[in-house]
C-alpha cells in the first residue's frame, strides 16, 4: 500500500509539473465553435430576477479566454453544474490511516437555484467503518457573466454519521462562492464563509481560493480540458476548542470521453499536521449530464 501510494505521489506530481511547463501552450477550439457554444445562454439580468428563478438552467460558455466552468478537487463553485460524483481518499498518519468512499449529485432546478447533495457511504478509521455525515446544500446565483459567476448558499452538515469518526456533527455554512476567467486559460474560484456546529465542535471561519489552467480544448479526449490547479483551504475556530488549519492541494482535471472526467490531486497540511494528517490522496471521477 505504500509502495502505491508513493508511486502515486510521484506520478501525479509529475504530471502537474508537466502540465505546467507546457502552460504557455495553452489551446482553445477556433472562435466559430466558441461563437456556436454560446447557443440560448444569456447573461443574468437583476430586473428579471423572478423570472429567472424558474427558468430552465442553461450550460454557460467557456470563458472569453477558453477556461471552462469545472469543478476541481478541494475548493468550491461560484457557477451550478449537473453532475453525478464518485470519489475515493487515502488519509495517511501520522495517527492511523484512514480512507473512504463517497458520491455527489448536482442539480440545477433553474437559472438561479440550484441543490447538491453529498453522500459519504464509507468510511474507515483502524479498521472500523461506518457511514459518515451528509451535506445538503442549496444555492442562489447572485450574478453571472461570461467570465464571472457569483453564488451564495448554505451548506447543511447533518448528523448522520458515527461519533467514533467524528462524524454525527450538526452544522451550517452560509457561504458566498465565486468564479472568473482570468484569461490565457487561467480561472480564479474561492469561498468565504462560516460555520455553525453543534456537540461541543467550534464554529469556523473557513476561506478557500484556487487558481488553475485549462490547456487543451474540450475535444481531444482522453486528454481534454487538461487542467492542473492549486487550491489552498483555511479554517480559523473562533468559538470553543480547536486549531487553525491550513492545506494545499495541487490537482489535474481531464475529460475521458463522453462527457466523463477524471480528477486526482494530493492535499497537503501546511499547519497542525501532527494533529491532522500527514497527506491525504484523492481519485475522483465525475459525469456531466
Amino acid at each position: 500500500m505504500r509502495l502505491m501510494i508513493s508511486s502515486f505521489r510521484c506520478a501525479g506530481l509529475a504530471g502537474i509539473l508537466i502540465m505546467a511547463a507546457g502552460g504557455t501552450a495553452h489551446a482553445q477550439d477556433d472562435a466559430a465553435a466558441s461563437a456556436a457554444s454560446v447557443g440560448d445562454w444569456r447573461p443574468l439580468d437583476g430586473s428579471r430576477f423572478g423570472d429567472e428563478l424558474t427558468e430552465k438552467w442553461i450550460p454557460v460558455p467557456n470563458g472569453d479566454s477558453g477556461a471552462p466552468r469545472q469543478g476541481w478537487l478541494a475548493t468550491a463553485d461560484g457557477f451550478f453544474t449537473r453532475e453525478v460524483h464518485l470519489a475515493g481518499a487515502y488519509t495517511a498518519g501520522p495517527g492511523p490511516d484512514a480512507w473512504g468512499v463517497l458520491g455527489r449529485f448536482h442539480y440545477p432546478f433553474s437559472r438561479r437555484l440550484w441543490a447538491g447533495v453529498e453522500i459519504p457511504f464509507y468510511q474507515e478509521t483502524a479498521r472500523r467503518g461506518n457511514f459518515g455525515d451528509i451535506t445538503l446544500t442549496t444555492q442562489v446565483m447572485l450574478a453571472e457573466k461570461r467570465n464571472l459567476s457569483i453564488n451564495a448558499g448554505v451548506g447543511w452538515r447533518l448528523p448522520t454519521g458515527s461519533i467514533r469518526q467524528g462524524n454525527n456533527v450538526f452544522a451550517a455554512q452560509p457561504q458566498i462562492n465565486l468564479w472568473t476567467d482570468v484569461g490565457h486559460g487561467f480561472s480564479i474560484r474561492g469561498r468565504v464563509g462560516y460555520e455553525f456546529a453543534n456537540r461541543n465542535q467550534p464554529d469556523n471561519f473557513v476561506l478557500n481560493a484556487a487558481i488553475g489552467q485549462t490547456v487543451t480544448p474540450h475535444s481531444p479526449a482522453p486528454f481534454g480540458d487538461l487542467t492542473w490547479y492549486v487550491a489552498a483551504n483555511w479554517r480559523e475556530p473562533t468559538t470553543g476548542r480547536g486549531n487553525s488549519f491550513v492545506s494545499i492541494t495541487p490537482g489535474m482535471r481531464t475529460h475521458v470521453g463522453n462527457n466523463l472526467f477524471l480528477l486526482a490531486g494530493v492535499e497537503f497540511p501546511v499547519t497542525n499536521n501532527r494533529n491532522s494528517f500527514s497527506e491525504r490522496y484523492i481519485l475522483q471521477l465525475v459525469q456531466g449530464f
